[in-house]
């Protein structure tokens, strides 16, 4: 699940970017630290500049990384992925050759106390670092450890170094596996926890019994629409559809077959060819709204009077019945203003929806000013 949410991919790939990033630093002067106070570079002063040379090179390169991090993940995350890894252990593989000739060739042997303390200080900080990512983490520890150990077993009397170093690895190794699974269970709860939160808020909206959007929902689109229509100087329409006859409908077969042509109803406005941008809704009761948004020649008084032909011509069947349903539709539209208030849209609407009701039902009325013109 989390594999799969790039949002989650891209918080997990910076955060461990964040906690590499004193790494950057500590890497480049790793060297001096280790060499200058015990003056191994007046020893071995070709080393020494190798070495720290090349561990300063290392971190500048991931510093650039690091800068032009954003970019290039916007880029390729599996390039951004890549780099990072291949940075990364290039400073594993370097600390690597220095921890083994620092246990085992003789020239590094002043160093060697300080050596091993840097050894466990770099491998705990860098399993830190890369938690995010355990699998790289591992490898990146096996990087700086496995040769150590391996050359622990084939040099003759250092076996309890590569014990050691061996039971350290193992350690660690586990301490970063467990806080691994911690950090990613982390992410599995706020996911979750997204999810029931995405639920609830589309519960929300959506009407108990019809599954369409509720009245709330409606009033809270109705407000957005409106500020942008206003903005944007398009028209706002608003048909309100009742069902005629709805309570001798509830007093002839009961309120449960009721319920069940309310269900029907919902499901032939939501699936009546209805455009994207429309917004189906249960108004109240036995009304349900429909909310265009419209910029050039208004198409409401069409869809409207397909609304109530396709009603008309879907009967509502019960235990092989055809129950005839009809419903009558108030249209009103406007282009708002900052003066206007989208009540007022409603209102009339609602001033249509009566009129139809009055001449008879089963009829589109639009509202026009002051007056209501019968269409069809």
């Amino acid at each position: 699940m989390i594999d799969k949410d790039e949002k989650i991919q891209y918080r997990i790939d910076m955060d461990m970017l964040s906690r590499a990033k004193t790494g950057i630093f500590l890497y480049a002067i790793v060297m001096p630290v280790v060499f200058w106070p015990f003056d191994f570079y007046q020893l071995q002063p070709e080393l020494s500049v190798i070495f720290a040379l090349s561990m300063l090179i290392v971190s500048l390169l991931r510093a650039v990384h690091h800068v032009f991090a954003e970019r290039i993940y916007g880029y390729s995350a599996r390039l951004w992925r890549g780099m990072f890894f291949l940075l990364s252990g290039c400073h594993a593989c370097i600390l690597s050759i220095f921890f083994v000739l620092s246990i085992y060739d003789e020239r590094f042997t002043p160093i060697l106390h300080v050596t091993m303390l840097a050894i466990g200080g770099i491998c705990s900080g860098a399993v830190v670092a890369l938690i995010p990512r355990i699998k790289f983490a591992l490898t990146n520890l096996t990087i700086l450890l496995g040769p150590s150990i391996i050359m622990g077993l084939v040099i003759e009397g250092k076996l309890p170094f590569a014990g050691m170093i061996a039971a350290y690895y193992g350690f660690i190794a586990m301490i970063g596996v467990r806080s691994s699974k911690e950090y990613i269970r982390s992410f599995e709860i706020e996911l979750k926890l997204d999810e029931q939160n995405s639920e609830l808020e589309k519960q929300s909206k959506i009407d108990a019994l019809t599954t369409i959007y509720n009245r709330g929902y409606f009033n809270s689109e109705l407000e957005k629409q409106w500020d942008y229509a206003t903005r944007l100087n398009l028209t706002v329409t608003v048909l309100l559809i009742d069902i005629d006859h709805f309570k001798s409908f509830n007093d002839n077969y009961g309120h449960l077959v009721g319920d069940a042509c309310l269900i029907h109803i919902a499901t032939t406005l939501d699936k009546a060819g209805k455009r994207k941008t429309d917004l189906v809704a249960r108004f109240g009761g036995e009304e349900f709204v429909l909310l265009l948004l419209e910029s050039g020649k208004s198409e409401a008084p069409a869809i409207a009077e397909m609304l109530r032909r396709k009603i008309e011509e879907t009967p509502f069947v019960l235990n092989g019945r055809e129950l005839p349903v009809t419903a009558s539709i108030g249209v009103a539209s406007v282009q708002p203003d900052a003066k206007m208030k989208p009540k007022r849209l409603i209102e009339q609407a609602d001033a249509a929806l009566y009129t139809a009701k009055a001449a008879g039902r089963n009829r589109v009325n639009i509202f026009h000013d002051t007056t209501q013109i019968t269409t069809i």
